[in-house]
């Protein structure tokens, strides 16, 4: 009996993990457009525990900002780091994911604290906040197909 209690338990928490760290959702080219503004997000794939990504925004042809972005996803920790602008790395410790979703934070960071991206179907949405969420703004982005 105990045998069969630890090999299902064991399994369980495979599961669990295995489901908790996949982030393959968030990889691809994501693009939205509105009002001559053009926000692009572009995500690889996390070969070797390392998802590398980008933002880019552009207004009128003319680059406004941009982001250096990279997810470490290890047996030991899950961290999202930021480089806005190119500046020094920030990480933020994932606390909380899903099957499409995952919540990094950073209660020490000024702001944002807190960072969830969720997909839904061709769609990104990356929302950035204080750790009590009153403030907050939403990102999104339509999976980008370039024919």
């Amino acid at each position: 009996m105990l045998k069969s209690v630890s090999a299902t338990s064991l399994a369980l928490l495979i599961t669990a993990c295995a489901s908790a760290d996949d982030l393959s959702w968030i990889e691809g080219h994501w693009r939205s457009e509105s009002e001559g503004r053009v926000s692009e997000e572009i995500w690889t794939n996390g070969e070797g525990g390392l998802y590398l990504g980008v933002n880019r925004t552009t207004r009128d042809g003319q680059v406004r900002g941009f982001e250096f972005l990279r997810i470490i996803n290890t047996d030991e920790r899950t961290a999202y780091c930021a480089q806005p602008g190119g500046s020094e790395a920030v990480c933020f410790e994932r606390t909380d994911s899903g099957e499409h979703a995952v919540t990094f934070e950073n209660a020490e960071h000024d702001f944002p604290q807190r960072i969830t991206y969720e997909r839904d179907g061709d769609t990104l949405t990356a929302t950035i906040s204080d750790m009590s969420g009153e403030q907050s703004m939403n990102f999104g982005w339509t999976l980008y197909l370039n024919d």
